[in-house]
């Protein structure tokens, strides 16, 4: 490959300097011989093939060398020339032109007069560094060109790419304006995009990633996902941000997509979220997680999440009730048994929920109602991830995430010895507390919105609203039931409306619902109860984190559960 031929223009422009600075001619011949540039009596003589007359430049190419020639036809260089006789040259400074350690050109000084080549032996050293300094520039020139051949090929390739994401990705400059956008992008702002600036508006965390608005031409747009700022120049401040993010509408279909039943409910009380970020950190990592909380909270909703945002989702996700299997089956329930192994078994034998859940996720709800021998068995699951089924002597190795939930204080049940202290320290290394629906009264509205939707659509009827009293009773209410209760609600109301009402009105209220309210009227709710015991030892015992931990122990309840406590009913 002729490398000058693409920058001829600048080396016919550095010959033409270099001429006027020396005062003799310049010539440049390329790897193939030939001549692309000249100054003076070689101008005419560009696009010539060089091979007879290129003696010094043969050697030049072979020692990648710059020779000098002071004397032609005497000088060692000139003894094996054939037409050394021929030659009017009076001086000659021959220099490699360099590209990746390759010679892809010579630049020649040629001297026809004797009077400059006197006037140049008095400057011999200062112009002999700076003819090697324009060959570096050509050299640099024809870097700068296939630099910038590769920086626009990769430019392409990653438009290519970026074009093929389906987020939206948006590189802005320091002045805010848009840069890049990939397809994705423009289809969001096609109707909008003018070169106008972009404005971060907010920024906050959501699953471990950034909820974000921003405004672009008066349209304010949301988003969830990452914003990077960097610079391209090294110790420079930072002069570029990249936006990496879906909508919110689509994030949320996107997490929806992970549950086949839509089951997920994107919930924001701070607890949630907080919890969310949680899951979307430990999801990625193979850790025993215990999911805590009263009755009815959704400790298998989050159980879900965990598995589907874990590598373990193109598993089984094997739900066990524990509390709901006879102590007498619990071991066969979970491990199987083989053929004949006892009396009334199924002949051909049976695999257990454990080995249903190989390659996946086994969640373990109501984990306190496990009895104290098959904690013994649960505990050598935990630390080998073996198996052996009823009637056989063989282990079976299984691949399982042990996610487990309880409504009960665990650390208590192992004080009264009624669970195993070493169960509960190998199930709980992460431990996650689900805060009742009444300590987080912002999620209400949300959810009584999923489930008259999920009703409406379920029992086929017209869609149906919440009136503002309903709403009101529902944020008074202090749901003992936790969501469990909410729902059963919601399904109530949405069998006993009339095809031709449009809003669920306080009349559609289960009378259960509505003599409980009587009740919490008359009577403290439980979260006034624990406000008041709180405030009560608080009183006696101070507020100091040893005196925290006293109240804790004294409660029954871990000292991170009474902080939330503290925190959450505002004591």
């Amino acid at each position: 490959m002729n490398f000058l031929n693409f920058i001829l223009d600048d080396v016919k422009k550095y010959s033409e300097i270099v001429s006027k600075v020396i005062g003799m001619d310049v010539e440049v011949m390329d790897s193939s011989f030939t001549r692309i540039a000249g100054t003076g009596s070689l101008k005419e003589k560009v696009g010539l093939d060089m091979k007879e007359e290129s003696h010094i430049y043969h050697q030049v190419l072979e020692s990648k060398e710059t020779i000098i020639i002071l004397e032609p036809r005497k000088d060692m260089h000139c003894l094996t020339c054939e037409k050394k006789f021929l030659c009017k040259e009076e001086l000659e400074i021959s220099t490699p032109i360099m590209y990746q350690d390759d010679v892809i050109g010579v630049i020649g000084l040629i001297c026809f007069e004797k009077y400059k080549k006197n006037e140049f032996i008095g400057k011999k050293d200062l112009y002999i560094q700076f003819l090697k300094q324009i060959s570096e520039f050509i050299s640099y020139k024809v870097y700068e060109y296939f630099h910038s051949l590769q920086l626009k090929r990769d430019n392409e390739i990653l438009s290519n790419i970026i074009d093929r994401v389906q987020d939206i990705i948006i590189l802005t400059n320091r002045k805010n304006q848009i840069e890049l956008i990939n397809k994705k992008g423009k289809s969001i702002l096609a109707p909008i995009l003018k070169k106008e600036n972009i404005y971060l508006k907010s920024s906050s965390n959501f699953l471990n990633q950034k909820e974000f608005k921003f405004s672009y031409s008066g349209k304010e747009i949301s988003g969830i996902g990452d914003i990077f700022s960097f610079s391209l120049e090294k110790n420079k401040e930072l002069t570029k941000t990249l936006f990496v993010f879906k909508e919110i509408s689509e994030f949320k279909k996107y997490l929806l997509s992970f549950h086949g039943n839509s089951s997920i409910i994107l919930l924001e009380s701070p607890q949630m979220q907080n919890i969310y970020s949680q899951i979307s950190k430990v999801a990625k990592n193979n850790t025993s997680i215990l999911i805590t909380g009263e009755s009815g909270t959704g400790k298998e909703i989050i159980a879900k999440q965990i598995h589907d945002l874990s590598s373990y989702s193109d598993g089984p996700f094997i739900t066990v009730n524990c509390g709901a299997i006879p102590e007498s089956l619990m071991e066969s329930e979970l491990f199987g048994y083989t053929k004949g192994a006892f009396t009334g078994a199924d002949p051909k034998g049976k695999i257990g929920f454990f080995e249903r859940a190989h390659n996946g996720t086994i969640f373990l709800d109501e984990i306190g109602e496990m009895p104290l021998q098959i904690q013994v068995k649960m505990l050598r699951v935990l630390q080998d991830k073996k198996i052996t089924p009823i009637g056989s002597h063989t282990e079976k190795q299984v691949n399982v995430r042990i996610i487990a939930a309880t409504n009960r204080n665990l650390e208590q049940e192992v004080k009264k010895r009624n669970f195993r202290e070493d169960l509960f320290y190998r199930l709980s290394v992460f431990p996650i507390d689900i805060p009742p629906l009444r300590e987080r009264k912002k999620d209400i509205k949300i959810l009584v919105n999923f489930f008259v939707k999920k009703y409406y659509i379920s029992f086929q009827m017209e869609q149906k609203d919440i009136s503002t009293e309903v709403y009101q009773y529902f944020l008074e209410y202090s749901w003992p039931g936790n969501i469990r209760e909410l729902r059963n609600t919601i399904e109530y109301c949405m069998n006993i409306i009339e095809e031709n009402e449009k809003s669920i009105e306080l009349k559609h209220l289960p009378p259960k619902l509505l003599n409980n309210k009587e009740k919490d009227k008359k009577i403290k709710t439980l979260a006034e109860l624990e406000r008041d015991a709180i405030q009560n030892l608080l009183q006696i015992y101070g507020n100091s984190s040893e005196a925290k931990k006293i109240i804790a122990k004294s409660l029954g309840i871990g000292i991170a559960t009474l902080y939330r406590k503290i925190k959450n009913l505002e004591v």
